[in-house]
C-alpha cells in the first residue's frame, strides 16, 4: 500500500509537470518542480512523513528528476556560467572597444599624419624680436605630441615659413608655400593683410592661432574654419569700464572723458562705450579723437596741444583711453590726471618719447595675457616651457619683464615659446573634437563645440557657432612708474572670466 501511493504521488507530479511545459504557465525560464507543491496538496492525507534520511514528499528525489535535466541544453550560454553570474548583471564581461579605422580622410591628413604649417614673423629684420629658432621650438613641442600619441594615433608634422610682415609679397609667398607646396591641413600663427584671405579663401585652409582675428571681412569671405585667442568683439571695452566702477575708480571724478585713438577706433567701440558708461551710471563730459595717420612732427605736437586745453577747460580728473594706448599716455601724461587704457602695450612707447615714468604711475589697464614679471607661472604654461627647456637646455628663456633684452647674439626663447605653445594646444584641441575622421567639416564642428577651454596664460577659453575669436580671459594691471628706469605693469587681483 505504502508502494501504491509513493507511486501515485510520483505520477501525479509527473502530470503536472507536463501540464506546465505544454501551456506555457511556467515558462521555458521558470524550472519545473516550482509546481511540484501542487501535486502535494492534491492528497494530503496521503502523504506520510518522510525519514530523516529522505527527501520530503513535496520534492522529487534527485536520482529520479529527468525534467530539469532536459531544459538545461536549451540554453547553451546557462551552461557555461557560474550559477551566480545571473543575479548579478554588473559581472558581465566588458566588450571589446571597436578599433578606430584612420583613413587619408582630407588634404594634409593621411592614415598616420596631420601635417600643420607655421606661419613665423620674422621680426629680428626690425632690429628687434630675437626670439631664437623657431624650428628647434616647434620640434621639440611636435616631438612631446607625439610621443604622447599624437592625435587619435597620428603623428603630427609641422612645416614653417617665414616671412618680413612689412612685405606683402612674402606674405604670400609663406601662404603659397605652406597650402600649395606642402599642402597642409591647417596653417597655425598668422599671416598679415591679403596673405590671410590667402590662407582661408583662396585655398580653403584652417587657419588659428595668434595673429588671425576671426571677425568681419575675414569670417565673412573664408571658406575653412578660422579660430583665434583674441577677445570677441567689444567684450574687453565693456568690462573693463564696469571693472572700474566696480573698483571704485570713477569715485569723486568731477568729469570723465574718453579718448580714441582714430576714427576707426570710435566708429568700431563708440555704441557699445557708452552704452557701458550709460550702464555704470557714468556721464561722458568729453570725448577725444587723434588721428594716428598725423605723421608731421610740428602738426601731431599743435594737436596734442589743442587736445590737452579742451580736456583742462572741460575740468576732466578722469580719463578712459581706447585703441593704442601711446596716443593718449603721451597727450594727458602730464596733466595730471587720472587715466586708464584699455591696451596695455604702448606704456613703453610712451615713455621712450620723453614722458615720466611717474607721470603714468597708477594708470590702470588691461592685458590679454598674463605674461608679467611679477605673475606666478601658471601650470600649463609651465608645462609647456619645460618640455621646450629640455629640448633646448643651452637656450636662454627669461621671463619678460624690466631689464630683460633680447639680442642676435643672445636670443630669448620665452614669448615664441609660449605663443607657439598656445598655437599648438589651440589645433590639438579643436581637432581632438573633431574625432578621427578630419576634415574641414569635422574640424569646424569640433571648433563649435569647444565651449570650455585654456591655453598657457589665457585661462578662460570659449568658441561656439559665431564665436570663433575664443579668448574670455580679461587681466587689469597697474603701472607702477617707480618700479624701475622705464616704470613696470602689475598685475591687479585676479584674471576676470568674460565667458559668455
Amino acid at each position: 500500500m505504502r508502494f501504491s501511493r509513493t507511486l501515485l504521488a510520483f505520477l501525479l507530479a509527473l502530470a503536472v509537470v507536463a501540464t506546465a511545459c505544454t501551456t506555457g504557465g511556467g515558462g521555458e525560464d521558470e524550472p519545473a518542480t516550482e509546481e511540484s507543491p501542487t501535486a502535494a496538496e492534491a492528497e494530503p492525507e496521503a502523504e506520510p512523513a518522510a525519514p530523516a534520511d529522505e527527501a520530503p514528499a513535496d520534492s522529487v528525489p534527485a536520482e529520479d528528476e529527468p525534467e530539469p535535466a532536459a531544459e538545461a541544453p536549451e540554453d547553451p550560454a546557462a551552461e557555461d556560467e557560474p550559477a551566480e553570474s545571473s543575479s548579478e548583471p554588473g559581472q558581465e564581461p566588458t566588450p571589446e572597444p571597436t578599433p578606430i579605422m584612420l583613413t587619408a580622410s582630407f588634404r594634409g591628413v593621411t592614415e598616420d599624419t596631420i601635417h600643420i604649417g607655421i606661419g613665423f614673423w620674422d621680426t629680428t629684420l626690425f632690429g628687434f624680436g630675437f626670439f631664437g629658432e623657431p624650428q628647434l621650438v616647434w620640434d621639440a613641442l611636435v616631438g612631446a605630441e607625439n610621443a604622447d600619441g599624437g592625435i587619435f594615433g597620428r603623428s603630427l608634422k609641422a612645416s614653417i615659413a617665414g616671412f618680413n610682415p612689412a612685405l606683402p609679397n612674402e606674405m604670400l609667398a609663406a601662404c603659397i608655400s605652406l597650402t600649395e607646396d606642402h599642402q597642409v591641413f591647417a596653417v597655425l600663427g598668422g599671416l598679415r593683410g591679403d596673405a590671410n584671405f590667402c590662407v582661408s579663401e583662396q585655398h580653403e585652409t584652417i587657419h588659428i592661432g595668434s595673429q588671425v582675428n576671426a571677425r568681419g571681412e575675414l569670417l565673412e569671405r573664408a571658406r575653412a574654419p578660422l579660430a583665434s585667442f583674441r577677445i570677441e568683439g567689444t567684450s574687453r571695452e565693456e568690462r573693463f569700464i564696469a571693472e572700474l566702477a566696480r573698483r571704485g575708480w570713477f569715485d569723486g571724478a568731477t568729469a570723465v572723458g574718453i579718448h580714441y585713438d582714430g576714427s576707426e577706433t570710435q566708429d568700431q567701440l563708440g555704441d557699445a562705450v557708452e552704452a557701458a558708461f550709460a550702464d555704470a551710471g557714468l556721464e561722458i563730459a568729453i570725448t577725444m579723437n587723434i588721428d594716428d595717420l598725423v605723421l608731421d612732427d610740428d602738426a601731431l605736437e599743435s594737436q596734442s596741444e589743442i587736445m590737452q586745453e579742451q580736456v583742462t577747460d572741460a575740468g576732466i580728473d578722469r580719463m578712459v583711453i581706447f585703441g593704442a594706448a601711446a596716443t593718449g599716455l603721451i597727450t594727458y601724461g602730464e596733466l595730471g590726471i587720472q587715466m586708464a587704457a584699455v591696451d596695455s602695450t604702448n606704456f613703453t612707447t610712451a615713455t621712450s618719447s620723453g614722458i615720466d615714468p611717474m607721470a603714468l604711475d597708477g594708470t590702470i589697464s588691461s592685458a590679454v595675457r598674463l605674461d608679467l614679471a611679477t605673475d606666478t607661472v601658471d601650470a600649463e604654461t609651465q608645462e609647456c616651457l619645460d618640455v621646450v627647456m629640455a629640448a633646448l637646455p643651452d637656450a636662454r628663456f627669461e621671463r619678460p619683464g624690466p631689464g630683460v633684452e633680447n639680442s642676435k647674439e643672445d636670443p630669448n626663447y620665452w614669448n615664441y615659446t609660449v605663443l607657439a605653445c598656445r598655437d599648438l594646444s589651440l589645433f590639438v584641441q579643436i581637432a581632438t573634437a573633431a574625432g578621427p575622421n578630419l576634415t574641414n567639416d569635422s574640424f569646424q564642428a569640433g571648433l563649435d563645440s569647444l565651449s570650455q577651454a585654456s591655453l598657457p596664460e589665457i585661462p578662460f577659453l570659449s568658441f561656439g557657432p559665431g564665436k570663433y575669436n575664443g579668448n574670455d580671459t580679461l587681466r587689469l594691471v597697474q603701472f607702477d612708474g617707480d618700479a624701475d628706469e622705464d616704470g613696470e605693469l602689475v598685475g591687479l587681483g585676479d584674471p576676470v572670466d568674460l565667458t559668455p
